[in-house]
């Protein structure tokens, strides 16, 4: 009997209708856990979980839809990851399956459904992934698409031309509504972002041209009506891929435009908080990897640093210094006024100093100084010596 054996069971949604709900304990099958126990909360806490749901039923319920969780081994899921491999599939494709792999595991061990740490995805790694490629448009490609955008009249090319020139994901503009509009105050409304909070999208003037040259249709609330009644246009990637092998632009991806907005914002100036405000992005750290420096821009930023190491014309250097505080100035010369004044300005003045010279020059009290600098008169102040004859004695 070979390692995995692909079993034919109906597809999880169809379970979903049928299966009652799991058994306590751990006899319960993949499937019938994803159906009654996985799905259903997901939905609930998930935009995104019809990809589970997609996934589940593609790369899950063949091959190990009709077992036990708890009969499932680790050597078996990682020859399952091994089979993913060999159909083409990228590396984060794949880890994006064995994510939803573990993620029934570990809602199977809060269940019951396993034991403490009895999950067989739990020692599988995912796979290493290449670093993603820097797909950003130059700023002579992007002009030339755009130029390439304003001459077409399909509604493909102006959903295209607002992406390029708001920044938002596809799926904002091709689900815009016109209610969302509102071009008095130049902006663009989407309800629920992909953080799960409402996005003012900021409108250009060409934006504003862009949405108001759009034909509004009876009875429908989009900005772009699809071919389905009632319905929003749901792709453009013909239209797109047949533009980009016509330009030259093969591998870039619709998504690729909103790098490029976000990397112009950047090379012109703009702080990344303002790009994260304009993307709708919750972390800034998403951002940084949306926002690419072209070389003019790291060129510029590295003179910046040479001008700082050049040298200083001669005039700067030998400008004279300017004296320090409390520096005496030279006397003055004969024929000039004397700089008593000056000097007083620059020599710092000591109050309680002054205050115990003028004391021992007025009378027989002197003062000395508080805790606070004040003063007050301590004794009667003894006789000095004769400081002429203390002089002429040391003169002898």
């Amino acid at each position: 009997m070979p390692l995995l054996h692909p079993a034919q069971p109906a597809p999880v949604s169809a379970l979903a209708r049928t299966c009652t709900p799991p058994r306590p304990g751990r006899g319960i099958r993949l499937d019938e856990f994803v159906a009654t126990a996985y799905l259903p909360y997901h939905q609930l806490h998930k935009r995104s979980w019809q990809v589970d749901e997609r996934i589940a039923r593609q790369h899950l319920s063949p091959f190990f839809g009709a077992r036990r969780i708890a009969d499932i081994r680790t050597a078996e899921v990682l020859a399952w990851q091994r089979r993913l491999t060999e159909k083409d599939l990228a590396p984060s494709t794949c880890n994006r399956i064995l994510a939803v792999f573990k993620a029934i595991c570990t809602m199977a061990v809060a269940q019951g459904a396993l034991r403490q740490g009895g999950s067989p995805c739990q020692a599988v790694p995912p796979l290493k992934t290449p670093p993603l490629p820097d797909r950003h448009l130059s700023k002579a490609r992007a002009s030339r698409l755009m130029q390439v955008l304003r001459h077409s009249d399909k509604a493909e090319a102006a959903a295209l031309r607002l992406i390029m020139l708001t920044g938002c994901r596809k799926s904002e503009i091709l689900q815009a509504q016109w209610q969302d509009v509102r071009l008095d105050l130049r902006l663009l409304i989407v309800p629920v972002s992909k953080s799960g909070k409402p996005r003012y999208v900021a409108l250009c003037d060409e934006a504003v041209e862009v949405l108001r040259s759009l034909p509004r249709q009876s009875g429908s609330p989009w900005l772009f009506t699809g071919h389905a009644p009632g319905k929003p246009l749901s792709d453009i990637y013909h239209f797109w891929n047949k533009l980009r092998c016509e330009l030259g632009l093969q591998g870039v991806r619709v998504h690729d435009l909103r790098h490029t907005f976000a990397s112009f914002l950047v090379n012109a100036g703009h702080s990344l908080y303002e790009v994260q405000q304009l993307l709708g992005h919750a972390d800034p750290r998403t951002t940084m990897r949306y926002a690419h420096l072209d070389q003019a821009s790291l060129l510029a930023a590295a003179e910046t640093v040479s001008r700082c190491l050049s040298p200083e014309p001669m005039a700067k250097q030998t400008a004279a210094p300017l004296p320090e505080a409390g520096a005496r100035l030279p006397h003055a010369s004969a024929g000039h006024a004397p700089q008593q004044e000056t000097e007083e300005k620059i020599r710092p003045q000591n109050s309680s100093r002054q205050a115990r010279y003028t004391a021992s020059k007025a009378g027989p009290f002197i003062l000395a100084r508080t805790g606070r600098g004040s003063t007050r008169p301590q004794g009667k102040k003894k006789a000095l010596p004769n400081t002429t004859a203390r002089s002429t004695g040391r003169g002898q």
